[in-house]
């Protein structure tokens, strides 16, 4: 409940000697103030009545004006009453000025996206907006305040994204994509908790086929000779680049430069997460390194990925695309009955790594993960494999 009064602010004294005389909001045991633009002394004050007494030489005026600020402020708590919804003294005072309290999740978005840019997260700003582009498609451009965003959007959301007919994991990047948004929301403070609209639903996910291929596979990519006319060598490289060093990102490979090479070392800050990495260079990533960094300056690229200052970031998006259509034409090629992708280094060293005899915990160190648990993800059907060889040997 909300209330709205006048009051003369007696802990401010004005050259004349008189106080200002202020509106006072007051909701869940906060309060705000608006000036009204007057003053008066403690004599001209009726403090029982909250208004200026016959001695002040404005009463009539003054006692008109205040009715009319605390009527429309008044005016403005039962509308916002009436939504049903959360908010606050300081909603109440943004309405009454005229600002609209009500951020809409497009700017929200693109306050996240140009954020994660700044700070080089291009994987979370890729998501991010993908699914807010998905979410439009859903409302049909119509852009939504944060706070309107309730079960019924998202639900409607959940359905629009299955009748689709994409997969199940899809669906549940999406939904998780928009959760996290609206949690970043509330941290922000711009939307209550109690407007949450993920109590009542549920995330769903469904075991993947894992992306890793064995170190049959990775040896076939590395021996594999070249026509100049496919034009894959590049994407080759890089393939292999990411291999010999734990499995680095496509973007981190992107943005690394000549100056990242340091006393046979890779000294690099991964994107996704900000953590430092330095990595010893093997023969095999040397003789990359050299050839594609030949005649460059220490703050140039190594990988002809990124070259336009600027659009850092749409050519490491259209990099990765052509990466992975690339990478198909080298599994066609080779007559994989896998399409390679540039998750599929970081999966298979982690797998491989796993299989010659190299703990988890190592593993997750090297892939810079937090947990174990998120390495586990990476590692393929090992346990799996292990189980069925067991089955055999019981049934047999």
């Amino acid at each position: 409940m909300a209330s709205v009064k006048a009051l003369l602010y007696t802990h401010k004294t004005l050259k004349d000697g008189s106080h200002p005389i202020l509106i006072s909001i007051i909701k869940d045991l906060k309060r705000k103030t608006i000036s009204l633009g007057h003053s008066a002394s403690p004599s001209q004050w009726n403090k029982k009545q909250k208004q200026p007494n016959s001695r002040h030489p404005n009463q009539s005026l003054l006692i008109a004006l205040i009715k009319s600020k605390v009527n429309d402020l008044e005016a403005i708590i039962l509308e916002l009453e009436n939504k049903k919804k959360p908010f606050t003294v300081q909603d109440i005072v943004d309405k009454y000025n005229g600002i609209k309290t009500d951020l809409t999740l497009k700017l929200f978005v693109e306050k996240l996206l140009s954020e994660f840019k700044e700070i080089g997260k291009l994987g979370n700003a890729s998501v991010y907006e993908h699914t807010h582009n998905t979410f439009q498609k859903y409302t049909k451009e119509h852009d939504y305040p944060l706070s309107e965003i309730d079960y019924s959007l998202i639900k409607g959301f959940e359905n629009y994204l299955i009748s689709t007919g994409i997969k199940i994991n899809t669906i549940s990047m999406h939904l998780r994509t928009i959760r996290a948004i609206i949690n970043r929301a509330i941290k922000a403070g711009l939307i209550e908790e109690t407007q949450y609209p993920f109590k009542n639903i549920s995330v769903k996910s469904e075991k993947t086929r894992k992306r890793a291929v064995n170190k049959a596979v990775i040896k076939m990519v590395e021996d594999m000779k070249i026509p100049k006319e496919l034009n894959l060598q590049l994407y080759k490289d890089m393939f292999m680049f990411s291999f010999y060093n734990r499995g680095m990102n496509f973007v981190d490979m992107a943005f690394l430069k000549v100056k990242n090479i340091e006393s046979g070392r890779i000294n690099y800050t991964r994107h996704k997460t900000g953590q430092f990495f330095s990595i010893k260079i093997t023969e095999k990533a040397q003789t990359i390194i050299d050839y594609y960094s030949k005649s460059k300056e220490p703050d140039d690229f190594i990988f002809p990925i990124i070259y336009r200052k600027g659009n850092e970031y749409l050519d490491y998006r259209n990099g990765m695309r052509l990466m992975n259509k690339k990478l198909k034409d080298i599994s066609k090629e080779l007559k994989l009955d896998v399409s390679l992708t540039t998750y599929v280094t970081r999966h298979s060293w982690a797998t491989i790594a796993k299989k010659s005899g190299i703990s988890t915990a190592v593993i997750s160190e090297g892939l810079g993960h937090e947990s174990e648990e998120t390495t586990q993800v990476y590692l393929d059907s090992f346990e799996t494999n292990v189980l069925d060889d067991a089955n055999d040997l019981v049934i047999s």
